[in-house]
């Protein structure tokens, strides 16, 4: 089951606000390359949380296997989300929340990769002022380097992935349906 736009439950809407709130000090300098100090940090872990809780309604809504990460507010993920059932490889997810239209690109820091790689990325979007986000797509690390583009755009270079280079979330269900429990 794959919704048009994932409404986020007021439980998961707080946890994801308690989380940035939580986190806000804590939230790398290095990867903070948008303005506004503090406050912006807190907004955009909040939104990118805000993708990670639709993506959580995904899997859930299709019986898949997984973890969420637990990691405290002050300190580093190793993923998002982990599709792990006995027997089959752990893949790490990682989501990727824009807040845009005019963002048709999915970023990943070279140095990010390198140092702590994923397996899948999942592209969300999130609807400001609202509790709605869309899951546009998805890819594998694979995909990212076979691609190998790479921009810097005045901060760090990136791997990107454009919107039409992204996989439907249709055939996410088809690719890892193994995962299903």
């Amino acid at each position: 089951m794959i919704r048009d736009v994932y409404i986020i439950p007021e439980a998961l809407y707080q946890e994801a606000l308690d989380y940035a709130r939580a986190s806000r000090a804590f939230t790398s300098n290095r990867h903070d390359f948008h303005p506004g100090g503090l406050n912006n940090k807190q907004q955009k872990m909040f939104e990118g949380k805000l993708g990670e809780k639709a993506f959580k309604l995904f899997l859930m809504d299709n019986s898949f296997a997984f973890e969420e990460d637990r990691s405290s507010p002050e300190e580093r993920d190793e993923f998002d989300f982990k599709l792990c059932k006995s027997g089959l490889p752990q893949l790490l997810i990682d989501v990727k929340t824009r807040t845009k239209d005019f963002h048709i690109r999915t970023l990943e820091m070279i140095e990010q990769y390198t140092n702590h790689p994923k397996n899948i990325y999942i592209s969300a979007r999130w609807y400001e002022g609202t509790k709605n986000v869309q899951l546009i797509g998805w890819y594998t690390d694979i995909d990212m380097i076979n691609k190998n583009q790479i921009e810097n755009n005045g901060y760090l270079d990136n791997y990107v992935m454009y919107d039409q280079d992204l996989r439907s979330m249709e055939s996410f269900l088809h690719e890892y349906s193994s995962y299903t429990i």
